[in-house]
């Protein structure tokens, strides 16, 4: 199931990921914090956040729904020292609203594929 973070606090409820990945979502959550406000209401204010596929049913709904005909601005690889790597993809949903998709790096190859 997909989990939607925009605040730090989420993280402490994230299980099976790798700090190196947390790291990299808490960098992006701080990002969007000092732009557009911590408390801000994620569905009604500018800003964004952060989205966690763990498997390919949600990167299906994704495709089909919020990302919709969009191609990411860009993915990062996030480097796992012991494990699969991650991947962080920002896509732009207008000029002031993105969703930054962390998946692993296997399923960031549904993710990045255009049909």
């Amino acid at each position: 199931m997909m989990k939607k973070i925009y605040k730090k606090n989420q993280l402490l409820e994230v299980n099976n990921i790798p700090s190196e990945v947390i790291e990299s979502m808490k960098v992006t959550i701080d990002i969007l914090n000092e732009n557009y406000g911590e408390n801000r209401d994620i569905e009604a204010d500018l800003g964004g956040y952060v989205l966690i596929a763990e498997n390919i049913v949600d990167i299906e709904i994704l495709k089909q729904d919020k990302l919709q005909g969009l191609v990411p601005e860009y993915t990062d690889v996030i480097e796992v020292v012991n494990g699969e790597n991650y991947t962080s993809s920002l896509y732009l949903l207008s000029s002031d609203f993105s969703i930054v998709v962390v998946t692993t790096e296997e399923l960031s190859k549904f993710l990045l594929e255009i049909r």
